[in-house]
């Protein structure tokens, strides 16, 4: 039994097949694209682009998070993008940027980002816009612009959770080819200056780049449970990639 298991030892696991396989050594480093794209919605002449020079956005992009996105508060994975001294260490990583829309030069609409280098990955993770500027039209071209922006930076797939309080980011992702990947049943812990709290139902998304399409296990291959087929079956549906089936 022993010999037999042997066999296991440096093996990867499952009926993967040799054609499916990319070269570890030729993925791409992610970086972070220097893109900007100017537009005007509603008369409202708009800029997308990185924020720059950290230390002094961070009181500013801080400012936006204080103002729009109440929930954050008592959510420790989170908070910190209330804090600017935080928000400058996180940057200072380069896992971690910030990406904004300026409005007659002022900062109106922030959102975090977080490469995952060891899953070749992007995660969207707060966009907000200061409540003051809402209403100005950015959040479709917002989405068209960091959807050129994550694929220019060399990320495989990029992926967040969405809200369910309301329905613009779904419209907005799903407009530029982001595909539902769950559900996630209490998913965030979505706290308040309160001091209350609720667990928020949230749907993740996702969109694949590049080499990321190219090397996705076969469906056929993969062991499942009834109740797991009946999710995998809604999400190929819903994604249409015809090709991985």
């Amino acid at each position: 039994m022993l010999e037999q298991r042997k066999q296991w030892i440096r093996k990867r696991f499952g009926d993967i097949g040799n054609t499916l396989l990319g070269k570890i050594e030729d993925t791409k480093d992610i970086i972070w694209p220097d893109l900007v794209k100017e537009c005007e919605i509603r008369g409202n002449k708009l800029k997308f682009q990185m924020v720059k020079d950290i230390e002094k956005s961070a009181e500013r992009i801080a400012e936006i998070y204080r103002n729009g996105l109440d929930e954050i508060i008592g959510n420790s994975e989170y908070e910190w993008h209330l804090v600017p001294d935080e928000i400058i260490k996180k940057v200072r990583t380069g896992d971690w940027n910030f990406y904004g829309c300026y409005f007659n030069g002022i900062l109106i609409l922030a959102e975090s980002f977080h490469i995952i280098r060891g899953q070749r990955a992007i995660q969207l993770v707060w966009a907000v816009v200061d409540p003051i500027y809402r209403g100005k039209g950015t959040w479709q071209p917002w989405h068209e612009y960091l959807d050129s922006l994550i694929e220019m930076s060399g990320a495989q797939m990029v992926f967040c959770f969405v809200v369910t309080t309301h329905k613009y980011t779904q419209i907005a992702l799903e407009k530029i080819g982001y595909r539902p990947m769950g559900f996630f049943i209490g998913g965030e812990f979505m706290g308040g200056s309160d001091g209350y709290y609720y667990r928020q139902n949230v749907i993740y998304y996702g969109k694949l780049f590049g080499e990321g399409k190219k090397h996705i296990q076969k469906f056929d291959t993969m062991e499942l449970t009834e109740k797991a087929e009946k999710l995998v079956n809604t999400v190929k549906e819903l994604w249409e990639y015809n090709e991985f089936c």
